[in-house]
């Protein structure tokens, strides 16, 4: 009776259109991103992944998201040492996703900032955290701005 009742439940769930998470093996769904170079680089196309995974309105075909990275960091607040205190990490990107139907383009950027720790070789700690809320802050920009630029397509 119980093999019956599982048998039957995954029937029905099967039924509703229900898939597995991660089923299909394909991360990012249907949108291919290139390599991108250095640490900074890696972090924004794992969060690329993460954003584009449930795919872009519109969009039924495959489709390749090409990004240019730019950081740099910003030193601010300077004591009398000439020491600083304060940090922007500013990032710029320009991308180009293709598909079959044509291209999108567009640039985006985001900018964090984080205080520089009196403790040495803290600030690489630092650095690399802010470096990542920035790739974050910046793949959630780009992906709303490719669903805003997919949505007026047509």
């Amino acid at each position: 009776m119980r093999q019956f009742a599982i048998a039957l439940f995954a029937l029905t769930l099967s039924a509703c259109g229900f898939t597995p998470l991660y089923a299909g093996g394909a991360a990012g769904g249907n949108i291919a991103i290139d390599q991108i170079d250095g640490r900074a680089g890696q972090a924004l196309r794992k969060a690329l992944l993460q954003e584009l995974a449930p795919g872009l309105p519109g969009l039924e075909d495959s489709a390749n998201l090409t990004i240019d990275l730019d950081e740099r960091i910003g030193r601010l607040a300077l004591q009398p040492d000439e020491a600083a205190t304060r940090t922007d990490i500013i990032v710029s990107a320009r991308y180009v996703l293709a598909y079959d139907g044509g291209t999108l383009s567009g640039n985006s950027s985001a900018e964090t900032s984080f205080l520089v720790p009196d403790a040495p070789f803290s600030d690489i700690t630092a650095q690399i955290d802010a470096t990542d809320r920035a790739m974050l802050l910046l793949a959630r920009r780009i992906a709303d701005d490719l669903r805003i630029k997919m949505a007026n397509v047509e």
